[in-house]
């Protein structure tokens, strides 16, 4: 058994990914897939970069697949064997089966939630983003972690409720997402609409005060009730790419992400060849979460690698001791050297989650999304029904 990642060192999906060829990535994660076998060490990680690659190929059902594999796989708790314990300790956390960081756990489902959304299945989308907020309210209170509700998964929830006309739902998780964010743009115009769907005319006032909504935006939020049998198009933008696990610089065997570069903040919705005005928002800032995430398991890192530290003694006094001055030293040296940090992480996740909606004429469109900063994307073409909503998704890497 190695002791680097099989998945770290595979540079060649990831230039395929990076470069668009995803039948080219997902065959290559396939066969390393195939390699790791059930147990593998670092299953996890092919099936997590797998099921991305299938959703940026618009394959939804592949990636729900191996996402659902990956789901279930890191909700194992006790695959990890003694004896793999054992050797990770004395070499290092690489001879362990990964299990994911907790906001790769989260990530999980926030995909599964996109892509049931992108296939146009409401009721499977809304049972993942219900999923997202579970888990991270188990997360805050059963393991006293520092995470937040996520702004992402309670926005995309509102829209879908909104879609099945669940008015009380739908304003649940939206006033949610003002409690995590009063900066998107259009929610005070969300909440007003929904409202007044509700019929909580006691409401209104609230939002319009709040907001300062003018009469322009109470028309616009008005013109989505079903009966004016206007359409929306929901665009989910995936920018960037995450932060990258390498050997802290004043600690060679613990890990710290290091950010990539990334000029793109947010980019400009174009329909049917027309500037809409309307600019993507980011609500869930996958590369911070990372690096928050890593920052509260310090403590227990670096108390491992001071166990190890003590052990590596421990074992060279008592060779001297035993006077074995050779193989003390050799020992010394190997358990030092294959003390390494544990660079593995979910490489393909994008650096933020952002998101733009825009009310449409029902029929045939080509969106396009111009990132600042960044080439444009490929045209997509997308249908919606009167008073329907569709989900379009793009992704760029610098």
């Amino acid at each position: 058994m190695g002791c680097v990642s099989a998945r770290v060192l595979d540079e060649e999906a990831d230039r395929a990914f990076r470069s668009g060829d995803y039948s080219k990535a997902a065959a290559r994660l396939e066969e390393g897939l195939k390699e790791e076998g059930e147990n593998g060490n670092d299953r996890l990680l092919y099936l997590l970069d797998l099921g991305l690659t299938y959703h940026q190929a618009g394959e939804f059902d592949k990636a729900i697949k191996a996402f659902q594999a990956a789901d279930r796989f890191a909700e194992v708790k006790d695959y990890t064997k003694i004896s793999e314990e054992v050797a990770a300790f004395v070499t290092n956390d690489n001879m362990k089966v990964y299990k994911g960081e907790d906001f790769e756990n989260v990530m999980i489902s926030t995909y599964l939630a996109m892509d049931y959304a992108l296939k146009g299945d409401r009721e499977g989308a809304l049972v993942e983003a219900r999923r997202v907020n579970s888990k991270l309210y188990r997360m805050v209170n059963e393991g006293k972690r520092k995470f937040t509700q996520n702004a992402f998964a309670r926005y995309l929830s509102s829209i879908l409720y909104e879609s099945d006309r669940d008015w009380n739902s739908a304003y649940v998780d939206l006033k949610k997402t003002l409690e995590l964010t009063d900066s998107l743009p259009g929610l005070g115009r969300d909440l007003w609409r929904v409202a007044w769907l509700n019929g909580m005319r006691e409401d209104l006032e609230r939002w319009e005060k709040k907001f300062n909504l003018t009469a322009e935006d109470l028309a616009a939020a008005k013109a989505l009730h079903p009966k004016n049998k206007k359409a929306e198009i929901i665009v989910l933008f995936e920018n960037g790419i995450s932060p990258m696990k390498v050997p802290h610089p004043n600690m060679q065997s613990i890990p710290t992400f290091r950010p990539r570069y990334n000029p793109v903040t947010h980019a400009r919705v174009q329909v049917d060849g027309k500037d809409t005005q309307v600019d993507t928002f980011p609500l869930f800032d996958v590369q911070s979460i990372a690096i928050q995430n890593l920052q509260e398991n310090y403590d227990a890192i670096i108390a491992k690698k001071m166990a190890k530290a003590v052990t590596r003694e421990i074992v060279t006094h008592k060779l001297m001791h035993d006077d074995r001055p050779g193989l003390a030293a050799l020992v010394w040296i190997f358990m030092a050297a294959t003390d390494q940090a544990d660079l593995r992480s979910w490489q393909l996740l994008p650096k933020d989650l952002q998101i733009a909606r825009i009310t449409v004429d029902p029929g045939v469109h080509t969106v396009l999304l111009n990132p600042v900063g960044a080439v444009a994307t490929k045209e997509k073409t997308v249908s919606v029904s009167a008073g329907g909503k569709v989900f379009v998704g793009f992704r760029t890497i610098p």
